[in-house]
């Protein structure tokens, strides 16, 4: 027999015992997928592995119709909510483990919003209130957002709850009804300094304590003493600058001082801290006055080389030059004059909204550069207390190059300081023993002011120490809410917390004596200088919290704190 044929025979009886090869496994048990809906105010689409879809319309139990096999993963999706509703989901997925699963969870809310907006200006705390919930703390300008979230057609109101120490912040559009995220609420602060009458101070800069008043305290010149301070200090790019007239310098020091007697960092328009030779040139200083700052740059009125010195970033090293120099064709020069180019004396300057303004001081007007100069000895664009660029007398309403006698809205007197924010103007109308302010910037030469504090009228120019008088106010600044007027030999600061719309209108506030009918150079207790006495002040620098007083007579500067 063949054994070949025998062995195929013999395979082929194996097989046929075993059966043919195509018998199925048993197949896997199959589950069903469910579980259960609550808060549903409509109707909203399930999907089960993305395939089959379920609808439902109100709550408590589902299950797919569509099983899923023994231990086969699922998953479960929604869409199409109801309007005004948020659906989420829980234990959606998983795997099927011997049973019906029966734990997807569908918790359906009303859809809410969230409140929020854009804070700019801020420094410190504020806090902001939603009526009817929560208070949120807000440390710093940017963004910023409620916690509570409101449903459609919800109303909200946001307001101020605690404003920040110094700092006074408006809401715009906080109130309204929810249609949408809400993102356009808007808080803008500004400085506000809330003081009180005889008010002491905090820190004294120039003096190692209050009671003492010496030039240089006495001793050698040096980066913590002062000898006759004038104008208004600057404070920007976490620097204080600080012109000392005596000793022909411009101290910066490294923010302002919270200690007594605090040393600077560096100086400008001397070589060391210990020079203080008047100098022109480049790198010199002669009686400097005050300074200004739009943030990035710095102004100083460079008094005795009649001049305004500009420097296009914040000078942080000893004898830092400056970049431009106006009211002389160049740095060498220290001509008084009378033109649209130059400058007999300025001891006020301004610098803001890409506007430059000077006290032209001994030529009895103002000039207003209506754009930064980009050029040694540029010319003035308009002049205000004078008819021409060429007329340079005090109180000469006519034009004829003689005092008039009499102060007119359009005339000037040894004017000693303007403010500007690029809308609004306020000068120091020395001699004239007033302030002026023009409430729109001007636009025309000679053009009058519109409102005169310090006199009943613009005719009159009495000194007086009244709550609505002046003798010679030197210095003025600020907020662009609340105006402060350095009041020079009634030895006061007298404040404003508004800007008045009539003539004559009286102080708020004053610092430096005990009443507005005042005018001691020492504090009246002790007979000496104390932290709440000022003689003869020069200036004023708004650094919210803090309001730093340029105390001449005393030799010092004054640190007074918001409360």
């Amino acid at each position: 027999m063949n054994i070949k044929w025998l062995r195929l025979m013999g395979a082929a009886a194996l097989m046929a015992a075993c059966g043919d090869g195509t018998s199925k496994p048993p197949a896997r048990p199959e589950f069903r997928v469910g579980g259960t809906i609550t808060g549903l105010a409509g109707n909203l689409t399930l999907h089960l592995n993305g395939a089959e879809s379920l609808t439902q319309g109100q709550d408590g139990p589902f299950s797919f119709e569509t099983p899923v096999a023994d231990q086969r993963t699922y998953e479960v999706t929604l869409s199409a909510p109801p309007t005004e509703q948020e659906c989420t989901l829980q234990g959606a997925t998983g795997k099927v483990n011997g049973a019906d699963v029966d734990s997807v969870r569908v918790t359906c809310a009303q859809r809410t919003y969230s409140l929020g907006g854009t804070v700019a200006g801020l420094n410190g705390t504020l806090l902001l209130r939603l009526e009817g919930g929560e208070t949120l703390p807000v440390t710093a300008s940017g963004p910023f957002s409620f916690q509570t979230r409101l449903p459609q057609g919800g109303a909200y109101a946001v307001t101020v709850a605690t404003q920040p120490r110094g700092h006074r912040c408006a809401v715009t559009g906080g109130s309204g009804s929810v249609s949408g995220n809400v993102t356009g609420i808007t808080v803008r602060c500004t400085p506000w300094f809330d003081l009180s009458s005889f008010q002491s101070a905090t820190v004294v800069i120039g003096q190692s304590d209050f009671t003492s008043a010496l030039p240089n305290q006495d001793e050698t010149p040096g980066p913590n003493t002062l000898d006759s301070p004038w104008g208004n200090p600057v404070f920007a790019g976490g620097m204080l600058y600080v012109s000392d007239l005596g000793s022909n310098r411009v101290l910066g020091f490294n923010g302002v001082p919270s200690q007594n007697g605090a040393s600077a960092a560096f100086v400008l328009g001397q070589p060391d801290f210990t020079t203080t030779t008047a100098r022109a040139g480049r790198s010199g200083l002669s009686s400097p006055e005050s300074n200004s700052s739009d943030g990035t740059r710095l102004a100083v009125a460079d008094k005795s080389n009649n001049r305004v010195l500009l420097y296009n970033s914040l000078p942080s090293t000893n004898a830092a030059e400056p970049h431009l120099v106006v009211g002389q064709p160049d740095f060498e020069t220290s001509t008084a004059e009378c033109t649209a180019r130059s400058l007999q004396i300025p001891e006020g300057v301004s610098l803001s909204d890409e506007k430059l303004v000077v006290a032209d001081t001994y030529n009895h007007r103002v000039l207003i550069w209506k754009s930064l100069p980009t050029s040694n000895g540029a010319a003035a664009d308009l002049v205000l207390g004078q008819v021409s660029f060429t007329t340079c007398a005090g109180n000469d309403a006519d034009g004829d190059g003689t005092n008039d006698g009499a102060a007119t809205a359009s005339t000037l007197f040894f004017p000693g300081d303007v403010w500007t924010d690029g809308t609004r103007l306020l000068v120091a109308d020395t001699s004239n023993n007033r302030v002026l302010l023009w409430n729109q910037f001007p636009t025309t030469n000679g053009q009058p002011a519109d409102v005169v504090l310090g006199q009943p009228s613009f005719a009159t120019r009495a000194a007086a120490t009244t709550a609505a008088g002046m003798s010679n106010p030197y210095n003025v600044n600020s907020t662009g809410q609340q105006i402060f007027v350095a009041d020079f030999r009634n030895s006061r600061v007298t404040i404003w917390n508004q800007f008045p719309t009539t003539h004559g209108a009286a102080a708020d506030v004053v610092l430096g004596q005990q009443d507005f009918n005042s005018s001691s150079q020492v504090d009246p207790s002790t007979g000496r200088p104390s932290a709440r006495s000022l003689n003869q002040p020069s200036g004023i620098l708004l650094a919210a919290p803090q309001v730093v007083v340029t105390d001449y007579g005393n030799n010092r500067l004054l640190v007074f704190e918001s409360r």
